[in-house]
C-alpha cells in the first residue's frame, strides 16, 4: 500500500496527548495538523519520524511495519521549529543543508561532489542561489527557513514534515515559504504534512486536516469537512466564526484570524 497508515495511533510522553488516531496519508497528499498549544502536534509528528515511541498502535510506511523503525523512514524528512536551531551555529547556508545527508552516510564517509552539486541545486531551486557561504546566523528569518528546507529535500525524500515553517516572519516572507512548499508538493510531488497555527494562510494549499482538541479530542479528514464552524469550536473551546469570501473561507475568534 502507498503512503503512511497511521493505526489505532496514540503519542504522547507517558500520559497519551492523543488516542486511537486512524489516518491514511498518501503520496502527494498536502495534510496540515492543527488546533490549540500543547495538545500534541508536534508529538504526532515526531512519533511518526521516530523521535518518539508511540503509546501503543501502529504505523505503516509503504505497506511496511514502521512502529518502531525500518528502512522506509529514510523516506521522511523534517524541519522541525525554528527553535531546535542555533541561530548563532558558526555554519554557512550550504553546511547547514548539506548536513541534511549525514543521517544517511557510513562512519567517516566524505560528502560526494555530486551531492554538493544536488545541494547547490536546490539552492538555486529556493531562491537561495549566491548565499552558499552566508553565515546561517546572518540570513534573515524566510532565509533560514528556506534553508532548513533545502536540507530536508537533499536526501530525496518522499514526505516532507514541517512544525510551524511560517512562525516568527513577517507576512510577505510567510507568503513566499508556504507557495514554496505548495510548489514542491504540486510540481515535485512531495507528500507534506504541516503543523500550523494559521489557518487562513494555508487553506488554498491544503487537501487534508488532522485537527487536535484538549483531553485527545480529534477529527481528520477533507478540509471542507473538518473546518467548520462547529468542530473548530469543539476543538478550541472559544466560538469560532467562518466567513466565506471569493477567496475561501476566513476563520474568526472574535475579531482575529485563527
Amino acid at each position: 500500500m502507498e503512503g503512511i497508515e497511521l493505526v489505532e495511533l496514540s503519542v504522547g510522553y507517558r500520559k497519551p496527548l492523543l488516542e486511537g488516531l486512524s489516518v491514511h496519508f498518501k503520496e502527494g497528499e498536502f495534510w496540515v495538523i492543527a488546533g490549540p498549544n500543547g495538545v500534541g502536534k508536534s508529538t504526532l509528528v515526531k512519533t511518526v519520524l521516530g523521535i518518539v515511541p508511540p503509546i501503543k498502535g501502529r504505523i505503516l510506511i509503504h505497506g511496511k511495519e514502521c512502529t518502531y523503525g525500518c528502512d522506509e523512514k529514510r523516506y521522511l524528512s523534517y524541519v522541525p521549529q525554528m527553535e531546535s536551531y542555533s541561530r548563532h551555529f558558526p555554519a554557512t547556508a550550504l553546511d547547514v543543508i548539506l548536513s541534511g545527508y549525514f543521517p544517511r552516510l557510513g562512519r567517516f564517509e566524505p560528502i560526494s561532489k555530486e551531492q554538493v552539486e544536488k545541494a547547490v541545486a536546490w539552492m538555486e531551486l529556493l531562491d537561495l542561489k549566491g548565499l552558499e557561504d552566508k553565515p546561517f546566523r546572518q540570513l534573515s528569518g524566510g532565509q533560514q527557513r528556506k534553508v532548513l528546507i533545502a536540507r530536508a529535500l537533499v536526501s530525496d525524500p518522499h514526505y516532507i514534515f514541517l512544525d510551524e515553517p511560517t512562525t516568527g516572519v513577517d507576512l510577505k516572507s510567510s507568503r513566499k515559504i508556504l507557495k514554496l512548499i505548495d510548489r514542491l508538493h504540486k510540481e515535485k510531488g512531495f507528500g507534506i504534512c504541516m503543523v500550523t497555527h494559521d489557518l487562513n494562510s494555508v487553506w488554498e494549499f491544503v487537501d487534508k486536516v488532522i485537527l487536535i482538541g484538549y483531553g485527545g479530542k480529534f477529527f481528520a479528514g477533507p478540509k471542507e469537512e473538518i473546518l467548520n464552524e462547529r468542530l473548530l469550536t469543539e476543538i478550541y473551546q472559544v466560538e469560532v466564526k467562518v466567513v466565506l469570501t471569493e477567496a475561501g473561507p476566513v476563520f474568526l475568534v472574535g475579531d482575529k484570524h485563527l
